[in-house]
């Protein structure tokens, strides 16, 4: 079976369409951390979960899935806006390849303010079909 993850073509995609992001990699945290010395602005992307369509829950040789991603964007309020722009217009609609759906927004919200640092994080899901091994089962 091949792994749907596709956070290395995420995250080379934002390197590659926001290039005022100083630091764009994967995020290390789950919450905002108090002593952050990373270099801002930053993006920090994770795998935030992946499920089967509702209501199919059974072993098959394919079923569709949807992956979620969140994105720490981690910045001052001066570079703020403009970079959740820019990733907005970078990630809405993009297509990692022919196996996946476009891109969507989930939702986004300040998760906190420290000092001068807005802490912001966002949802972004893509679809695409999960494939096991073929099976014989008589």
């Amino acid at each position: 079976m091949n792994d749907p993850d596709i956070i290395d073509q995420l995250l080379q995609h934002v390197r590659d369409q926001c290039p005022a992001l100083v630091t764009v990699d994967e995020a290390w945290f789950a919450e905002p951390i108090d002593h952050f010395d990373v270099q801002t602005p930053a993006a920090l992307i994770y795998l935030a979960e992946d499920g089967a369509e509702s209501g199919i829950r059974k072993l098959q040789p394919a079923q569709k899935i949807t992956l979620s991603y969140g994105i720490w964007l981690v910045g001052d309020r001066q570079f703020f806006k403009p970079q959740r722009l820019a990733i907005k217009d970078a990630l809405l609609g993009w297509v990692p390849s022919e196996q996946y759906s476009p891109m969507a927004y989930g939702k986004g919200k300040t998760e906190d303010i420290r000092g001068s640092l807005i802490w912001w994080r966002e949802f972004w899901e893509v679809q695409t079909t999960l494939r096991g091994p073929r099976r014989n089962n008589l």
